[in-house]
């Protein structure tokens, strides 16, 4: 049975080659393309400078993803010669802390669970530590709203530094048709990748053997959304999606 990869060009050739490694078929069809925004005088690159100048304001920077860690450090080495002090940094999995702690960071993230919901379990971001405290939030435009709600009704005050904007990639039908054919194992790395995938094929619960996504938030949707099998891998980094995919060939894929 074939697996299909979806990340970006770029970011799944590691990933590609590991599963090859298990004797499985990949393809790879990424459903998204990520833009960084330039250091420019844009409005977005003017609203990110501004959050970034202003880091050492902050109680704590959080980053959503590793796309996330990676541009905002991108930024940091621009106008931080020196990690400002005084400031915690979180990321909501092992894959978004990888970056930051490659930069000589000391990382918090969640205990189990590595979404926000998770992150949000952690006591430095309770109420009592976070009220009229300052948060900044890397992430890309758009993109759920939870963390910042829900530290905005500890008292936090939260601003977000939109560091990269999604682009879907154009693919047609007959290409999807043709990675269909055998019934493949799809591989994702969040809900809007799902989102993504069915907007190209609306019937993708009947068209694949299952789904491979990182965290139960992305599982209970896939499985509203009708998908029979649902692999769940602890995080999206990919020893642990290589992790979920040697146990489920061992239980006889």
């Amino acid at each position: 049975m074939p697996v299909i990869v979806t990340r970006p060009e770029g970011q799944a050739d590691e990933l590609i080659n590991s599963i090859k490694a298990l004797g499985l078929q990949v393809m790879h069809q990424p459903l998204m393309h990520i833009r960084p925004f330039a250091d420019d005088q844009s409005p977005e690159a003017i609203a990110v400078r501004q959050r970034i100048l202003a880091t050492d304001e902050y109680y704590g920077v959080i980053a959503i993803s590793q796309n996330a860690a990676e541009c905002g450090l991108n930024w940091m080495d621009s106008y931080w010669p020196q990690m400002p002090v005084g400031l915690s940094w979180f990321a909501v999995g092992p894959s978004t802390a990888a970056p930051l702690q490659t930069a000589g960071l000391e990382v918090l993230s969640p205990v189990s669970r590595y979404d926000s919901e998770g992150l949000l379990e952690r006591p430095e971001l309770q109420a009592e530590r976070v009220r009229d405290e300052k948060i900044l939030i890397w992430r890309g435009v758009g993109g759920r709203e939870t963390l910042a709600s829900v530290l905005r009704e500890r008292g936090a005050r939260v601003d977000y530094a939109e560091l990269y904007v999604r682009e879907p990639v154009q693919s047609t039908t007959q290409q999807w048709q043709a990675l269909l054919q055998e019934k493949p194992l799809l591989l994702l790395s969040s809900g809007q990748a799902l989102d993504l995938a069915m907007d190209r094929v609306p019937d993708l619960a009947e068209r694949v053997h299952g789904l491979l996504v990182p965290g139960e938030r992305a599982a209970n949707l896939a499985r509203e959304r009708g998908f029979k099998t649902v692999l769940v891998a602890a995080s999206a980094r990919n020893e642990d999606t290589l992790h979920t995919l040697r146990e489920w060939i061992a239980a006889g894929a």
